[in-house]
C-alpha cells in the first residue's frame, strides 16, 4: 500500500483527484486537508509515502514545504501554472508535476512514476530498471535506443518493429523473448503482437490503448492482467 496525503484548498479540484486515486487499489488517502498542522500530524502518526500538493496557498511557498519534508516522502505537485514545472527538477522527492486541468490518462502516467519510486511498498512490485537504454542490431549496426523514446513494439512473424518518438527500427527477434528482456516497470505486453511503453499511454478502453498518436489493440486474453498491472478497476 502507498499511503498518501492531499494538501490543497480547492475542494472541487480535490474531489476529481480523489475520484482518480480511488481507481487504484493500493493508493490510500490517509488525510485530505488544507491545514499544515493536520498534515504534520499525519506525517508523524502514519507512514506516509506520498503527498499530492496543490499550489493554491497564497501565503505559503510550496517549494519551501517540499524542502522541509523527509526525502523519502514523494511529492506530486499540482498547479495551474505550468512554468513552475521547471523548478521541480531541483527537488529529488518531486516525482511529477501535473498542470491543471489534467485527465485520467495523464494521471495514470503519474501513477506509473509513483510505482517506479515505491517498488517495495506497492502491491504491484515492479522490477525497477537501472538502465535507461538498450542496444539492438538493425541494418547490420548496433543501435542505442533510449527506453523513454520507445512508444511500442510490434511483433511480426520473425521480426519486430520498434516504434519510437522519432523513427522505427526493424529487428530480427521474437516479440515474446524481446519483451521478457525489457524492464517490467516500463513496458507491458498487451496483445500477442504488441508490447507498449507505459509512460506513453494516453487512454485505455476495454479493447484498445492510445499510445502517442497510435491506437493499439488490447488483446482479450491480456485485458485482465493489463488492467491489474495498471491498478485500474473495471
Amino acid at each position: 500500500m502507498i499511503n498518501s496525503i492531499i494538501l490543497g484548498k480547492d475542494e472541487i479540484k480535490k474531489t476529481y483527484l480523489i475520484h482518480l486515486i480511488h481507481q487504484y487499489s493500493d493508493l490510500v488517502i490517509v488525510e485530505n486537508t488544507d491545514s499544515l498542522k493536520n498534515l504534520q500530524n499525519s506525517i508523524q502518526n502514519h507512514s506516509i509515502d506520498l503527498i499530492f500538493l496543490y499550489d493554491d496557498f497564497d501565503e505559503i511557498d510550496v517549494f519551501h514545504l517540499v524542502s522541509c519534508w523527509h526525502s523519502e516522502i514523494g511529492v506530486i505537485m499540482i498547479s495551474k501554472t505550468p512554468e513552475l514545472a521547471a523548478q521541480c527538477y531541483v527537488y529529488r522527492n518531486i516525482i511529477d508535476f501535473l498542470t491543471l486541468p489534467f485527465d485520467a490518462a495523464r494521471f495514470m502516467k503519474s501513477v506509473a512514476k509513483i510505482y517506479s519510486t515505491q517498488p517495495l511498498k506497492s502491491t504491484r512490485t515492479p522490477e525497477v530498471s537501472q538502465k535507461d537504454h538498450l542496444f539492438v542490431k538493425t541494418d547490420k549496426k548496433l543501435r542505442r535506443i533510449n527506453y523513454s523514446d520507445v512508444l511500442f513494439i510490434e511483433g511480426l512473424k520473425d521480426y519486430i518493429i520498434i516504434k519510437t518518438l522519432y523513427d522505427e527500427y526493424i529487428v530480427h527477434a521474437n516479440i515474446g523473448n524481446f519483451t521478457n528482456n525489457l524492464p517490467r516497470d516500463r513496458f507491458m505486453r498487451i496483445h500477442k503482437s504488441y508490447t507498449i511503453a507505459i509512460e506513453h499511454v494516453k487512454t485505455v478502453t476495454s479493447n484498445k490503448m492510445e499510445i502517442g498518436s497510435h491506437v493499439i489493440p488490447l488483446g482479450r486474453s491480456y485485458q485482465e492482467k493489463t488492467l491489474s498491472l495498471l491498478n485500474i478497476k473495471k
